[in-house]
């Protein structure tokens, strides 16, 4: 009389297939959730750099000094989230330049300046192990 159990072979053979898949996608979960971070601060530094130059036509064509996230938040009149990552605006007067780095996981940092965004072209840039 055959039981209605699975046998130890059959167990260790699924365990394996599991396994086996788990190795190919765990690391492009942690590549996927790298890319999203890069293209939140993108995203982000987009927005920072629309908000710079508002505040230079508002005021005789000078871009606000800088300062960390809660300065840019503050000062540009904006509501950025951190999200991983470390929001830095520095220059003021003719020019100023805006980074992200992300906190933990890969090491990158996405920068953006006053000439980096024109139409049809020139996103802001990635530096480091860009996901």
């Amino acid at each position: 009389m055959k039981g209605n159990g699975f046998t130890l072979m059959e167990l260790m053979v699924v365990v394996t297939i599991v396994g086996i898949i788990a190795g190919f996608a765990i690391p492009n979960y942690a590549k996927s959730v790298e890319r999203a971070h890069r293209k939140d601060a993108e995203n982000n530094l987009m927005i920072i750099h629309a908000a710079q130059q508002l505040y230079a036509a508002n005021n005789a064509s000078a871009y606000w000094a800088g300062g960390n996230l809660a300065a840019i938040n503050l000062n540009l009149g904006l509501n950025i989230i951190a999200n991983g990552m470390t929001y830095t605006c520095a220059g003021g007067g003719a020019a100023f330049n805006c980074t992200a780095v992300r906190v933990g996981g890969w090491a990158f940092t996405v920068t953006v300046n006053q000439g980096a965004i024109v139409p049809g072209g020139g996103n802001p840039s990635c530096g480091g192990t860009c996901p």
